[in-house]
């Protein structure tokens, strides 16, 4: 029996059936077997699986490029009305501890995510976050003019959680200000990123987890068993 939610479960169809032609980064050895990241575009599911041996690059090989790579990718960037919707009703569904005073989103990927999550639960939207610098140098900061009161409750969304580091950055961002902060992800990968997280005093909310989302998919049928114990394999190799 599954462990998703009817609306989990309608969510899971649609990150897998749905198409949209997305960046793929794609990891390439240099014949003097050095690696390189390569950008490229193709038609993906929000959830998608390897096609060629150089994906899937992530986040983490810009850092440490010798890493692993991931056979399975989630992508919830340009995503269709539907879908979108979908995932601000899964949201929403999360009971919250503590009521939050205002929500907001990790750019760039999960400010429209977190839009539509304040139109179904009514929690009010702040624009908080901005990004600066480019590729590596890239952070998080506080947008000038936010000044909340001391100890305001907010809520900060995001699409997926890996190991946590973007989610500290706009933790400790936060915190700053005077913001108190808990978390609320669509998708935790499990590979250590909440327990990191909450290390640092931050409730972390998932709505879904993967292994559970793959199960769903090997129980429907909807993907191979090698695809199925290539994920699992690397996400239990993966966590930190």
């Amino acid at each position: 029996m599954s462990a998703l939610t009817k609306s989990q479960q309608e969510l899971a169809d649609l990150l897998l059936k749905t198409k949209i032609e997305a960046k793929v980064i794609q990891r390439e050895q240099n014949p003097d077997g050095s690696y390189s990241l390569k950008e490229t575009s193709r038609l993906t599911s929000p959830i998608d699986f390897a096609k060629d041996p150089g994906e899937f690059a992530l986040k983490i090989h810009e850092v440490k490029i010798e890493s692993p790579l991931s056979p399975i990718y989630v992508n919830l960037r340009n995503l269709p009305h539907e879908v979108l919707t979908k995932i601000a009703q899964v949201l929403a569904e999360v009971k919250l501890e503590t009521p939050q005073d205002f929500c907001t989103g990790v750019p760039k990927a999960a400010l429209v995510i977190a839009q539509k999550f304040s139109e179904v639960s009514k929690i009010p939207f702040m624009d908080v976050y901005e990004k600066i610098g480019q590729n590596t140098d890239r952070k998080i900061v506080i947008k000038k003019g936010v000044n909340p009161k001391p100890d305001t409750k907010l809520l900060v969304i995001d699409d997926v959680i890996a190991h946590g580091k973007s989610k500290l950055e706009a933790l400790n961002a936060a915190k700053s200000v005077g913001f108190y902060v808990n978390m609320l992800v669509l998708i935790d990968r499990e590979q250590g990123g909440v327990k990191q997280v909450e290390a640092e005093g931050c409730k972390v909310y998932a709505a879904m987890k993967l292994t559970d989302i793959l199960n769903y998919y090997l129980e429907k049928n909807m993907i191979t068993k090698e695809q199925y114990q290539h994920s699992i394999n690397y996400l239990l190799k993966s966590k930190i």
